[in-house]
């Protein structure tokens, strides 16, 4: 399958079933080393999303193209938990139609604002180079950069978004 044929062929769904979000977190991550190299962290969000708010992209055949798992803290701010787009759709629109159904998903529960954590570009490192244009691209702005949240190696960004 092209990848211009690829936009064409999925829909956004939101998943109920806990096996389910986890068998498409697990999917898409493991396609994202550069990303999701450390298993254990691999592994805790695919344990982390069973109980979350979960949209998936899925193909015709059923195949998780990308997802995003989120959570809501203090009834008014969203947070991106995890998510990931398979590296042969990045750039597609993939990420940017998931996003637009959770910052939806958030306004109907009267979020003010959206958040995500990721690597600070103080790290250095590129795949997340693309990762923080993302967000910007859809609005987020960098808060804070935190070395003690995570370590000194991997320094986190948090980002916000007024909704």
């Amino acid at each position: 399958m092209s990848n211009a044929s690829i936009l064409k062929t999925y829909q956004i769904m939101e998943i109920h079933e806990q096996d389910e979000k986890s068998a498409h977190a697990k999917a898409v991550l493991e396609t994202l080393p550069d990303w999701f190299g450390n298993q254990e962290a691999l592994e805790g969000y695919v344990k982390g999303v069973r109980d979350l708010p979960f949209w998936a992209a899925l193909d015709e055949a059923g195949d998780c193209l990308g997802f995003f798992g989120v959570r809501i803290h203090y009834g008014h701010t969203g947070d991106i938990y995890v998510c990931g787009v398979r590296p042969e759709c990045h750039r597609m629109g993939v990420g940017r139609a998931l996003y637009k159904e959770v910052e939806r998903f958030f306004l109907e529960k009267g979020c003010k604002y959206a958040m995500v954590e990721t690597l600070s570009e103080k790290a250095n490192y590129a795949p997340y180079e693309k990762t923080r244009l993302f967000y910007e691209s859809v609005g987020f702005e960098p808060l804070i950069t935190l070395t003690e949240m995570w370590d000194a190696e991997n320094p986190c960004l948090i980002m916000i978004k007024s909704l």
